[in-house]
């Protein structure tokens, strides 16, 4: 029962209108493509935090069991045993000592002092990394925002079309008893009516089509979301909105995440080289150790002691492959200055070609417009000379055509009009700012 009742209000709350806020919101909250991405941007972060850990000192307890009868072990064990005795020092014993035991407790601590500036400039590799992975996240959401967009368009076009294909059948409807009239009077013959009915057929059949597409169309604008809104109905464009370049050309480099992320990703390879570099350097490490030993079981204390001391080595590899490794975070860190340069200049002419294709659809829309209107006044032109018998019923539904033509390109000009700005908006950075405002 609870269940049902769930379902029901579940039901309830996505019935109705879904705005292209809502859609692009519950995208950025649902969406596959971004949940999978993020698990990466964490991946990162660990991996920042795990090679941070390397700074932090290490903690070892180990447990030894020995049993030895070697002369020279023996009087040792027994020495940190704290059990040697003078009889121990007896010249046959020395050489001939029985089997002794011993649990060696040994609880240490290790320092990196100074590794040659490797391990701080490999935790600055990889938290740039992770900062630059968190950037660019910023781009896959307006990635996933423009899917968003299209998707809503395609069903706002779907459904306009259904208004489009339903005014055709009331008009083809209209011409059917116009028909039929006139051949009542005897003013027409009974071909004009078959006309008609054919034409009124078509209609219908295209209004079956549109309301398919608009299901489709709802189904796919799910589908980016990932998630189930039940029966809704999306909300129509009322016009297509204003765009200014000289905005889109000023904030482009600020605004666009995947150009931000490559300055870190720059920077990371440059702490990469150092990193590498590094490993020519002298490495220092300090250490402090207690020990205990006990001859007849773990962790107990017979006898027991401290060690404190400083370690430093030196490697230097003959085959030159550390520097080799600073020169490949180098080539790398070059190649990515040239990407980030060409995306500069890439993102300029993205600017400059999308607000071109949105001046284009802009202009179509307004054409549209016009054209609408002209065929509204031919078909209304077409009608009245028909009643009057000075016309054809091919005529009038040749007129009817090309309204029923220039309603379903008003819509298409309008859907292309608002993804035009939507994807000028996108090659700005901007669009899912603009959306969610």
């Amino acid at each position: 029962m609870k269940v049902a009742v769930l379902l029901l209000l579940t039901g309830a709350l996505f019935a109705g209108e879904l705005t292209l806020k809502q859609a692009v919101r519950d995208a950025l909250e649902n969406n596959l493509e971004l949940k999978a991405y993020r698990r990466q941007v964490k991946a990162s972060e660990y991996e920042y935090k795990s090679v941070r850990g390397l700074l932090f000192p290490t903690v070892k307890l180990g447990e030894t069991y020995t049993k030895t009868n070697i002369p020279g072990y023996y009087l040792v064990i027994k020495m940190n045993q704290e059990r040697i005795n003078l009889p121990d020092f007896n010249p046959a014993r020395l050489n001939d000592p029985p089997a002794i035991n011993n649990f060696e407790t040994k609880l240490s601590i290790e320092l990196p002092v100074w590794m040659g500036g490797k391990l701080r400039a490999f935790k600055n590799m990889a938290k740039l990394k992770w900062k630059g992975d968190k950037t660019n996240l910023g781009r896959k959401e307006e990635e996933v925002v423009l899917k968003v967009y299209e998707a809503y368009a395609n069903a706002v076009l779907a459904k306009a079309a259904i208004e489009a294909a339903r005014q055709a059948v009331k008009d083809a409807e209209e011409h059917v008893r116009l028909a039929e009239k006139a051949h009542e009077t005897g003013v027409a013959l009974f071909a004009d009516v078959l006309r008609a009915r054919v034409y009124l057929s078509k209609a219908r059949e295209k209004l079956r089509q549109a309301e398919n597409n608009y299901r489709v169309a709802k189904e796919a604008l799910k589908l980016v979301t990932n998630k189930d809104y039940g029966e809704f109905e999306v909300k129509s464009f009322t016009g297509c909105p204003e765009l200014s370049k000289e905005r889109l050309l000023k904030v482009a480099l600020s605004s666009r995440e995947d150009y931000a992320a490559l300055n870190y990703y720059v920077r990371s390879l440059k702490e990469g080289v150092k990193s590498a570099r590094a490993d020519y350097l002298p490495k220092l490490f300090a250490f402090a150790s207690w020990y205990m030993y006990d001859q007849d079981q773990p962790f107990s204390n017979e006898g027991d002691g401290y060690m404190l001391g400083l370690a430093l080595t030196w490697d230097f590899n003959l085959g030159f492959a550390p520097l080799y490794k600073a020169k490949s975070f180098k080539e790398q860190e070059l190649a990515l200055r040239r990407r980030r340069e060409l995306l500069a200049k890439a993102i300029k002419f993205q600017i400059e070609e999308a607000f071109a294709a949105y001046q284009n659809a802009l202009a179509s829309y307004e054409s549209a417009k016009a054209r609408l209107e002209e065929a509204k006044e031919v078909v209304r032109v077409m009608k009245k000379r028909y009643e009057e018998g000075m016309a054809r019923m091919v005529d009038l539904l040749d007129a009817q055509t090309q309204l029923d033509m220039a309603r379903f390109e008003l819509v298409q000009a309008l859907k292309a009009c608002n993804v035009a700005y939507a994807k000028a908006l996108f090659s700005a950075g901007v669009l899912k700012e603009e959306v969610l405002k």
